[in-house]
């Protein structure tokens, strides 16, 4: 009489469809990660370049109160810095400030964007129009680039 045997071959490997589709998974979810990581990362070098214009803001709103107008408000005069070596900026290029507006550009991968900040001086408050350019304005914050 034969003996009948439960024990199955233990198999320790992958099939080849089963490799497969794990490949195909790994595609489909980098074609959609890689993007994203993308704009976050232009998003996250794109804070240095609002960053840096802070202190030239509050230079020119100083400016603008003690003279009363922004036409005397450039790089230099007034209390308003100049502009300095930017060397350790990665992603900062130059900014200016020429009657009161600030210039600010990237570089690297943020050469094209960049934005201009132009003071509205009414009375005792000061607001501040904002003019962005580049490649895709969605990276600015929300408002930011509200007057482009």
């Amino acid at each position: 009489m034969q003996k009948l045997s439960l024990i199955r071959p233990l198999t320790n490997a992958f099939t080849l469809i089963e490799l497969m589709i794990v490949i195909a998974i790994i595609a489909i979810l980098a074609t959609v990660a890689i993007p994203s990581y993308n704009s976050y990362t232009q998003k996250a070098a794109l804070s240095e370049l609002l960053a840096a214009s802070a202190s030239y803001k509050t230079d020119v709103e100083i400016c603008i109160y003690n003279t009363g107008d922004s036409k005397n408000c450039s790089g230099g005069q007034n209390g308003v810095r100049k502009m300095t070596e930017l060397r350790q900026a990665k992603y900062l290029n130059a900014i200016t400030v020429e009657g009161g507006t600030i210039t600010v550009t990237g570089k690297g991968n943020l050469q094209e964007y960049g934005y201009t900040m132009t003071p509205i001086h009414n009375g005792s408050t000061i607001s501040w129009e904002t003019k962005c350019k580049g490649e895709d304005l969605s990276l600015f914050p929300a408002n930011f680039c509200a007057s482009n």
